[in-house]
């Protein structure tokens, strides 16, 4: 993330070392630190539980974000879609870091493949609490997903602001790799990246392999994209300071599990999209000897996830182990 946040500095003219791109929007005081940023996240919120609905990886890529961009003194407001008509309307994520309930549609039971249909709703949201401040509240736009994407589009152009764009995935890419009996993404998601990608001042990919596919499928401006590698939080994942294989062995003492095992982990969301299956039918092949099946944690079991676990069952049964459930 502290790349991200210096990647971002250093295109606003904020620190030395990268010339600034002359197609990058001057901000109206180069010389001023940005205060603050509207973050748009509309079909999952910084909020939800990681592994619940479609809550997943990009909520912690916000969410930390956020964080940090907060900890050097950057505001954050994410504006997101209410699921429930007893939420807030605002609610402090972190000390500088606001999370905003916008109505577009119905609290529950709206797919994400729904939430095209809702996307006037929810800017018109946006809209209405940009009203509530005076002018310059916010010094850029930053949105996440497609869906997000359109509604920055449309609020940089209104304020008057660069837009910052991360893809996460890409329709076009998706329908170059599809499997048999995958269901191909939307024409409109397409047609609605493409007019993202055309429009965002700075494009963020995680890799440069995501670089070129911006690139090549979407006809991206090259100077316009930059590569910023996730970070991790090193406060939380860090070796143990008594070594690898006592805290290896500590670990399994404290779960329950086999010290001599082996014991592939999948950390995710229980969903065809991550075949956890594959782990069930590689790892005692690829070692040799019986694997344990792995461990999947991912909070409170939900839809999809509930109905696959006697599916998962019976293939950890042909593998040689048990699933395990966290």
């Amino acid at each position: 993330m502290s790349r991200h946040l210096r990647r971002l500095g250093e295109d606003r003219g904020l620190v030395p070392g990268t010339p600034v791109d002359a197609s990058w929007p001057r901000p109206r005081d180069a010389r001023r630190h940005p205060r603050r940023v509207a973050m748009l996240s509309v079909h999952t919120s910084p909020l939800h539980q990681p592994g619940t609905g479609d809550a997943g990886g990009m909520n912690v890529y916000i969410v930390e974000l956020a964080r940090r961009l907060a900890a050097i003194g950057i505001e954050v407001e994410i504006f997101t879609r209410a699921t429930s008509a007893v939420l807030p309307s605002a609610v402090e994520l972190a000390p500088g870091v606001l999370v905003r309930h916008i109505d577009a549609g119905p609290y529950e039971g709206l797919a994400k493949e729904d939430l095209p249909a809702q996307l006037c709703a929810f800017a018109y949201g946006v809209m209405q609490a940009w009203a509530g401040h005076r002018p310059g509240h916010y010094d850029l736009v930053h949105s996440h997903y497609w869906l997000s994407g359109h509604v920055g589009r449309l609020a940089a152009r209104r304020w008057g602001l660069p837009l910052v764009h991360a893809m996460h995935t890409m329709a076009k890419v998706k329908n170059a790799n599809l499997a048999e009996g995958d269901t191909p993404e939307p024409a409109a998601r397409v047609v609605g990246e493409s007019r993202i990608v055309a429009a965002a001042d700075r494009l963020i990919a995680n890799t440069r392999k995501e670089a070129e596919e911006l690139l090549r499928h979407y006809g991206a401006d090259s100077s316009r994209v930059t590569v910023v590698h996730p970070g991790v939080d090193l406060e939380r994942f860090r070796p143990d300071p008594s070594g690898v294989e006592v805290g290896r062995a500590a670990a399994r003492a404290r779960l329950g599990l086999p010290q001599d095992a082996l014991i592939p982990l999948f950390v995710g969301r229980i969903q065809p999209l991550k075949a956890p299956d594959v782990l069930l039918f590689l790892g005692g092949p690829v070692a040799g000897r019986t694997a344990v099946a792995p461990r999947a944690d991912h909070g409170p079991g939900r839809g999809w996830a509930e109905r696959q676990r006697p599916v998962e069952a019976g293939r950890a049964a042909e593998a040689g182990g048990a699933p395990r459930h966290r």
